[in-house]
């Protein structure tokens, strides 16, 4: 390895013949304005400083990594830039704006800039200095300008930064704020660059790692490219370019993104690729070293290492149906991946990835896939509704393809094997997915996607045998059947009872329904007989059947009995693994009796509400001298007498005469009794809820 510092106008032989070529496996040009506008900046600094009687100052700008490519026409050394192609092709823009901009008014320099940038005695794509990649038309539209043509329309970023550059040259020098004779001479000897020639002998990505080049960072993909660009002989590149990796970076383009991860499509294929063969995913910034690791582990040899690379195309076309689920011709698949990608699936994708592959080689049968991709949607679905973490699934999925085929060959079926393991990998039972129905708030900013597969399925199902089903004419929206800003007829409506059922209902999937955007606008706020009449004549079947019921307030018991309705559809659609469904025998759990320091007192009737009144009377009897204060606290759950209220069987007479609040949920009874006996001195450890199992 040679180092060595050049000025800009020596890394251009000084206007004699030299040829830098971007391999094909560099990234396409990505700087933006920010960066042309850095390096503009640099420039002016520079100008500033600059005095033609001294020594001219310098600017270092980074590091160019050129491995020598031989000889081009027998004359022209050509170099592949391996490291530096923004700022070489950013310099390159800026003295070819300065050219267009002064070859009428200082032939001269023009002249002088023309030199740096071509060589003039050559023709074809030798007389270029510098010749970009072909990706995204960044090829064609450099050598256009360079010609001083106009460009044709395409992706590349390179019209635009030189744009950029001339509109703000053009206006400094006709401002006279800049001399062009004194520009070139500043960009050309006062801009330095450390000009590292690598020969074949060395391992050029390592050098590569261990630059800290001033520009647009590398993401993980762009280093996984030119660690490839770097192991491959050169006469091997544009093949394995042009059979494999284009066709990879086709498919998967690193601008856009998965799902919410905010990781380009590239990247987050390689870091599950690598999760689908390690059975680990690493951390998005350790692929890089991952990949190079296992490569220099596995396929040392070139052969290997171009079918490894051949392997990653193949699979890339996989996860391109993953995340684009109409480039998968079979139409039930198709079907099958849509309604998973609502459900942000991207932490299955190591196992899915290896699934599509024993699809593909037959190794597993198509129904034995659009099965797996049934329990998957039934296993995700279910967590979803339960609110399980996600991160757990980081650590599952990468493992579950080799758990799967251990179970087969101990002689489970592949279906058999799938259900078992999953079963017990967090997997939700049905009294827990009926409970989280019920109790558990399932709407927010990020998941009305989910909810509305799970109301859309919902709703589907129940047309079964019908021959059809009605969808609705527009985007579906999630409307709360109990508003999020009650008008104050709610208020007449539920009296009391309005805020408790407002904190523990609102967002459950008993209080959500699917409409329109017009629908949603039209419904608002308003009172309740107002929504049922509105949803009993809606077309969704799910709405008209439900809503044409007789149902006269729409409270907590309301809610919940809308809920176990929702639930028995629920478990017909996504049935538990190997369990009898909840629906046909509810169970749930009733206070026994209640121990608070030491005493313990039953209670009679097994209901929450007279759990409540047990706690309340036991503080009256133990603790009358705090009890005024403790109304203070908990002032919206006593009062004196029943004068202006709405609903006077929501409350009970206490043995002091105080009225207690009783018509609340029992997670609602449970949370006044711990904050009542906190409030007079009595913690958590002090007492204890025994439960018992009620079947219905």
């Amino acid at each position: 390895m040679k180092a060595d510092s050049f000025k800009v106008s020596r890394v251009f032989s000084s206007g004699g013949d030299i040829h830098y070529v971007l391999p094909h496996f560099q990234r396409q040009y990505s700087w933006e304005q920010r960066n042309w506008q850095t390096l503009l900046d640099d420039a002016l600094a520079l100008y500033e400083e600059y005095d033609p009687e001294k020594e001219p100052p310098e600017h270092f700008l980074g590091s160019l990594v050129v491995i020598n490519d031989g000889i081009r026409n027998g004359v022209i050394p050509a170099f592949n830039l391996v490291d530096g192609q923004q700022r070489l092709t950013t310099i390159s823009l800026l003295l070819c704006a300065l050219h267009d901009l002064v070859q009428d008014t200082h032939p001269a320099v023009a002249k002088r800039t023309k030199r740096l940038l071509m060589n003039l005695d050559e023709t074809g794509d030798v007389c270029y200095k510098l010749l970009p990649t072909t990706k995204y038309g960044d090829r064609d539209a450099y050598t256009a300008l360079i010609r001083g043509e106009k460009p044709l329309l395409s992706e590349s970023g390179i019209p635009a930064a030189y744009d950029y550059l001339r509109k703000q040259l053009e206006q400094k020098i006709n401002d006279g704020e800049i001399q062009p004779e004194f520009f070139f001479i500043v960009i050309s000897n006062c801009f330095q660059v450390v000009f590292i020639d690598l020969n074949h002998d060395e391992s050029p990505y390592k050098i590569f790692e261990s630059l800290n080049a001033k520009g647009k960072p590398l993401s993980q993909a762009d280093l996984v490219r030119n660690y490839i660009a770097m192991k491959l002989p050169t006469r091997q590149q544009e093949t394995v370019f042009k059979d494999h990796w284009e066709k990879i970076e086709y498919l998967l383009q690193e601008k856009r993104m998965v799902g919410k991860s905010r990781i380009g499509e590239l990247t987050a294929f390689l870091r599950h690729y690598l999760a689908m063969a390690s059975r680990v995913l690493c951390s998005q910034e350790h692929i890089y070293e991952r990949f190079r690791d296992r490569c220099e582990r596995e396929f040392d040899a070139i052969k290997l290492f171009i079918q490894e690379i051949s392997t990653l195309r193949t699979f890339a076309e996989y996860y391109d149906r993953l995340l684009r689920p109409e480039h998968e011709a079979d139409p039930a698949i198709q079907k099958a991946l849509r309604r998973l990608n609502q459900l942000e699936l991207s932490t299955a994708y190591p196992f899915l990835l290896a699934a599509y592959a024993a699809y593909h080689s037959t190794a597993v049968s198509k129904d034995d896939f659009l099965d797996l991709l049934s329990v998957l949607e039934n296993y995700l679905i279910r967590r979803q509704v339960c609110g399980e973490p996600t991160n757990y699934l980081n650590k599952m999925f990468p493992t579950l393809w080799r758990d799967i085929q251990i179970e087969v060959e101990n002689g489970l079926t592949f279906r058999n094997a799938l259900r078992q393991l999953l079963a017990n990998k967090g997997y939700p039972s049905d009294r827990n997915v009926q409970q989280a129905i019920r109790t558990r708030k399932q709407y927010d900013s990020g998941s009305q996607e989910k909810l509305c597969l799970v109301l859309e399925s919902i709703n589907r199902h129940l047309y079964q045998g019908m021959g059809g089903y009605t969808v609705l004419d527009g985007s579906p929206t999630i409307e709360h059947i109990l508003p999020q800003k009650p008008s104050p007829s709610w208020k007449e409506e539920l009296g009391e009872a309005l805020d408790r059922t407002y904190r523990d209902y609102l967002h459950t999937l008993g209080n959500l329904t699917l409409v329109t955007q017009e629908w949603n606008s039209q419904l608002s706020n308003g009172p309740f007989k107002d929504k049922r009449n509105a949803l009993s004549g809606h077309a969704l079947k799910m709405n008209r059947d439900y809503f044409s019921q007789e149902i006269s307030l729409w409270n907590e018991s309301a809610i919940l009995a809308r809920a176990d309705s929702l639930a028995q559809t629920f478990f017909a659609i996504w049935a538990a693994f190997g369990e009898a469904s909840a629906v046909t025998q509810e169970s749930y759990r009733a206070p026994k009796s209640v121990t608070i320091c030491g005493e313990t007192l039953p209670i009679s009737d097994k209901t929450w509400r007279q759990f409540m009144k047990t706690v309340v009377e036991w503080v009256i009897q133990n603790h009358p001298d705090q009890f005024k204060h403790v109304r203070q606290q908990l002032e919206t759950h006593f009062c004196d007498d029943l004068t202006g209220k709405k609903y006077p069987r929501d409350w009970h007479k206490l043995s002091n005469g105080t009225y207690v609040y009783q018509s609340d949920s029992a997670r609602g009874h449970k949370s006044f009794c711990r904050r009542l006996l906190l409030a007079v001195g009595v913690p958590a450890t002090a007492w204890n809820l025994e439960e018992a199992e009620v079947t219905a």
